[in-house]
C-alpha cells in the first residue's frame, strides 16, 4: 500500500526561485489574443509577430493588461463571476475564522433560503494516521447520505465544522475556485477548502473539496449558494510545540548586514540596484549549506543579485551563524542564481560553485580559512541552478548547469517582471518550449600534479545536447534504473521534463520512453524511494494555478485547437507530480491519487523524513509575490 502525502504542512523552507508568469494573466490574455485574429490568420503568429500589434491589443510591442485582464467587458463572464463567488466565499471565510458561532442571520446575503447540501464535516472520521504528536483522520469515500436544509442548517453544519477550532488563534481560512461550469442561471463551482489555526494544544488543520451551486443573475449581482457538497475531508491535529521554528533572527542579528541589508528585503533593493535583467527584478538566488571549515559546523553561502555581496555565514558554537565573507574572498557582486559546496579536488575539504549570469565560479577551499578563485565556466548567459555527481565513475564530481533563456535574448525580454515572455518570433510554444537556453555538463578534469582547475564542456559529446533548448530550472542525478551509474532528471519551464539514462558515460533521453510526460510549469526534481520498494521515486515542483484550472477547461478557450495542444496547456496548471518507479525503465504518475498534487506555486521540494518514522515525507516550498505580506511562502 502506497503512503499517502497529505498528512501535515509547515511553511517553512526559503524560496529559492521566482515565478514566471502570472497563469491568469497569460491564459486570458493568450485566449483574447487569438479569438481577436481572423480565422485565416490564427496559427500564423509564430511566423508574423505583426499580427498580434494589428488586433489591437498590443501597442509599440506591449500588451495592455489592464485591457486584456478586465473579465467583465472581455468576453470571459466565468471570470468576473470568479471574482464575485471568491468575495461570497472570502465573507465566509471571516466568519469561519472568527472563532464565534456562526448565527443564520450572518448567512441571509451569501446562501438561499432554499439551501441543500451535505454535512461539511462528516459524521464519521477514520484515522489514517497517528503518531505521538500527530492525529490525520477523513472522511468516508463517496456521498454522504444525510442532508443539509436551510440557512438555519447551513449555520449548524458550519459550526460543526468549525467547533474542533474552538479558542484557536491565528485562525486563516482559505478557498480556490478552479473550476466553473454554468448552466443557464445556475453556476456549479469545485473549490479546494482550508481552515486552520492554533489550539491551546498545538495545531489543527481541515482541508475538503467543496462542490458549490450557485444561483446567478448577471455581471451586476452577487451569486448565491444554493448548496454545497463537501468530499475529500481531512483534519490534522498536532500536539505539542511547532516542528520548525523561525530562528533567522537569533542566528544572524549580530550581524552588521542583518538589519540594514537583509531585513530591508529585495523589494527596497530592487530600484537601487545596477541594470537588471528578467527574473532578478523577481527575486532568485539560492544558498548552500556545507561544513566549510571543517569544525564539524555546517555553514552557509547566500547568493544575492547584481550589486549586492554574496554572504559566507560560519556557523558558531553558540548556534548563531557570523559573516565572514570578505575575508574568506568570496563576496562577490555578480548576479548569482544558485551554489555548491563539494570537494572537487579531492583534498577533503568544501570547495565552491557559484552560478553568475554567463558562467560558473569555481574557487578551492585553502584549509578552511578563505577560498580562491581557480576558474570561471562559460556557459548560456541565463543560468539557473547546479547539479553535480560523478557521472563518469573516474572519482571526481562533474557538474551540470541548468540554462533558461537562449543568449542575446534577455534584452529584448526587457524588465517586465511577471508579464515577460519569450515571443512568438523566438518561434515560442508554451506547451512544448524547445527554444531556451543550453544547458552544460562539465567534466571534471583535474589534475592532481597541477594547480590548475580544468573541466570540460562535455554536453554534445555525451548525448546531453538533445532537447537541450527546454527552459531549464532544476535538475537531480539519480541512479533510477539501479544499473551503479547516475542519470539524470531535468525538470523544465514551459512544458516537457527530461529523463537521460547513463549507458556508461553517454546518455540517452528516454523522457517518452519512461513515461515522464510531465508537461508541466517544472521547478524542482527530487529523488526518494517514497514506497520503500527499492526503487527511487520522483517528485516534481510545478505551478498549481486556480485561474488556469477554470480557464483552460472552458469550451471557449482555444476551441480551435488540437486536443492534444489543449490537454498540455491545461496540464501547465494542474499542480506537482508524483512518478512512482515501476521497476522496468518506466514510471507510472500517481499525482492525483498521492494527495502530493496540489503543491500551489511550488519551486523547490524536497524528500526527507522530518519525523523520523523511516518514511520519506515531501516539503514544497511555495509561494507567489504579492503586495501584502499573507504569511505564506
Amino acid at each position: 500500500m502506497l503512503p499517502d502525502f497529505r498528512v501535515a504542512s509547515s511553511p517553512f523552507l526559503t524560496l529559492k526561485r521566482s515565478l514566471l508568469l502570472n497563469f491568469q494573466r497569460l491564459l486570458i490574455g493568450l485566449a483574447c489574443l487569438l479569438s481577436c485574429l481572423p480565422p485565416s490568420t490564427r496559427g500564423q503568429e509564430a511566423d508574423n509577430p505583426d499580427l498580434l500589434k494589428e488586433s489591437g491589443s498590443i501597442s509599440a510591442g506591449k500588451v495592455d493588461w489592464d485591457q486584456l485582464d478586465d473579465p467583465s467587458t472581455d468576453g470571459w463572464d466565468i471570470e468576473e463571476f470568479n471574482n464575485l463567488a471568491g468575495n461570497q466565499l472570502k465573507d465566509l471565510g471571516t466568519l469561519l475564522a472568527s472563532g464565534e458561532t456562526i448565527p443564520p442571520e450572518s448567512l441571509t446575503s451569501l446562501a438561499a433560503k432554499t439551501y441543500r447540501g451535505s454535512p461539511l464535516l462528516p459524521t464519521q472520521l477514520n484515522t489514517s494516521f497517528q503518531s505521538d504528536d500527530l492525529l490525520v483522520q477523513r472522511g468516508p469515500a463517496g456521498a454522504h447520505p444525510q442532508t443539509i436544509e436551510t440557512i438555519p442548517g447551513l449555520a449548524s453544519s458550519l459550526n460543526d465544522l468549525i467547533k474542533p477550532l474552538a479558542g484557536t488563534t491565528e485562525a486563516r481560512s482559505k478557498f480556490k475556485i478552479f473550476r466553473v461550469n454554468q448552466l443557464g442561471d445556475t453556476v456549479s463551482t469545485e473549490a479546494y477548502f482550508g481552515l486552520s489555526g492554533r489550539t491551546q494544544s498545538g495545531r489543527l488543520e481541515q482541508h475538503a473539496v467543496w462542490k458549490i451551486d450557485w444561483s446567478w443573475q448577471d455581471l451586476d449581482s452577487d451569486p448565491i449558494i444554493l448548496g454545497i457538497t463537501a468530499s475529500g475531508f481531512e483534519q490534522t491535529t498536532r500536539s505539542g510545540p511547532d516542528w520548525f521554528v523561525d530562528c533567522t533572527e537569533s542566528l544572524l542579528k549580530a550581524n552588521d548586514c542583518y538589519e540594514p541589508q537583509l531585513l530591508r528585503g529585495y523589494g527596497h533593493w530592487l530600484g537601487r540596484i545596477p541594470h537588471g535583467v528578467y527574473l532578478e527584478s523577481m527575486g532568485s538566488p539560492g544558498l548552500t549549506i556545507g561544513d566549510v571549515n571543517s569544525d564539524g559546523l555546517d555553514d552557509f553561502y547566500l547568493c544575492q543579485e547584481r550589486g549586492l555581496p554574496n554572504r559566507l555565514f560560519l556557523q558558531q558554537p553558540d548556534g548563531t551563524a557570523k559573516e565572514v565573507s570578505a575575508a574568506w574572498g568570496v563576496d562577490w557582486l555578480e548576479s548569482s542564481r544558485s551554489a555548491l559546496f563539494l570537494d572537487f579536488d579531492n583534498d577533503g575539504d568544501q570547495d565552491l560553485a557559484v552560478a553568475v549570469m554567463g558562467g560558473v565560479v569555481l574557487a578551492s577551499n585553502e584549509d578552511g580559512k578563505r577560498f580562491e578563485f581557480k576558474t570561471l565556466l562559460p556557459t548560456t548567459e541565463d543560468i539557473m541552478s547546479l547539479a553535480s555527481v560523478d557521472y563518469d565513475g573516474d572519482g571526481d564530481l562533474d557538474l551540470y548547469v541548468c540554462g533558461y533563456f537562449a543568449d542575446k535574448k534577455l534584452d529584448s525580454y526587457g524588465d517586465a517582471g511577471g508579464s515577460a515572455l519569450p515571443t512568438a518570433e523566438a518561434g515560442f510554444v508554451m506547451h512544448d518550449a524547445n527554444t531556451g537556453g543550453k544547458s552544460h555538463l562539465f567534466r571534471n578534469d583535474l589534475n592532481p600534479d597541477s594547480p590548475e582547475w580544468t573541466f570540460k564542456d562535455v554536453t554534445v559529446e555525451v548525448g546531453l545536447d538533445v532537447n537541450n533548448r527546454r527552459y531549464s530550472f532544476g535538475a537531480s542525478w539519480e541512479d533510477f534504473d539501479n544499473d551503479g551509474d547516475q542519470d539524470l532528471y531535468i525538470a523544465n519551464d514551459f512544458g516537457r521534463d527530461n529523463l537521460y539514462r547513463n549507458d556508461k558515460g553517454k546518455f540517452l533521453d528516454i523522457s517518452d520512453a519512461a513515461n515522464i510526460e510531465d508537461c508541466g510549469t517544472g521547478m524542482g526534481i527530487t529523488w526518494g524511494d517514497f514506497n520503500r520498494d527499492g526503487l527511487m521515486d520522483a517528485y516534481v515542483s510545478n505551478m498549481f494555478s486556480s485561474a488556469g484550472n477554470r480557464i483552460t477547461f472552458q469550451d471557449k478557450f482555444k476551441s480551435d485547437a488540437d486536443p492534444a495542444v489543449k490537454k498540455r496547456i491545461q496540464r501547465l496548471a494542474r499542480g506537482n507530480t508524483v512518478l512512482q518507479n515501476n521497476g522496468d525503465g518506466s514510471f507510472n504518475d500517481i499525482s492525483g491519487t498521492s494527495g502530493a498534487e496540489m503543491g500551489r506555486w511550488s519551486w523547490g521540494s524536497l524528500f526527507v523524513d522530518f519525523n523520523n518514522d523511516g518514511w520519506e515525507d515531501l516539503i514544497a516550498a511555495n509561494g507567489y509575490i504579492t503586495a501584502d505580506d499573507t504569511g505564506d511562502l
